[in-house]
């Protein structure tokens, strides 16, 4: 299942990626979310292969997945690569710039399942995709926009 959202937002393409791969922020809201994330790489640069162990309470039960930088291409594309025990997803981010004061950001989310009880529950996902689709561009709107604001506040 993919879903898919582009999102225009009053900043430049530069900044729109910093934001996008500023991983300290990311590791700290996902701890103060109560999710227990551990580096697992050695880098000490951004580069594909940087990997993160996600630890949390996510929908009633506890969830482990790995997270790992698929492609790092500054400023257009950031990739990830993201494995669980039923689960594996890939999310995609593109920024496409438009003028100098002006981006689109556009991300891709592709979902697989690994067993039969993932898959009836992409299944059962299928049958709400619209919703789905309307919550996930949303909630990318809602992300552009707080992008977006740190630029121009």
């Amino acid at each position: 299942m993919n879903f898919t959202s582009k999102q225009d937002i009053q900043a430049p393409a530069e900044h729109i990626f910093r934001q996008l791969s500023d991983f300290d922020f990311f590791e700290s809201y996902a701890m103060r979310l109560g999710a227990q994330v551990e580096r697992m790489d050695v880098f000490t640069r951004p580069q594909p292969g940087m990997c993160w162990s996600i630890k949390g309470h996510f929908r009633g039960k506890d969830r482990d997945m790995e997270l790992t930088l698929d492609s790092y291409y500054p400023p257009d594309t950031l990739s990830y690569l993201c494995t669980a025990k039923s689960l594996n997803a890939t999310v995609c981010f593109d920024i496409i710039p438009l003028s100098r004061a002006e981006s689109r950001m556009k991300v891709t989310v592709g979902v697989n399942a690994k067993g039969i009880s993932a898959r009836v529950a992409l299944q059962s996902a299928k049958l709400a995709k619209k919703s789905l689709d309307r919550k996930f561009d949303a909630r990318m709107h809602s992300f552009a926009a707080a992008i977006g604001d740190k630029y121009n506040g």
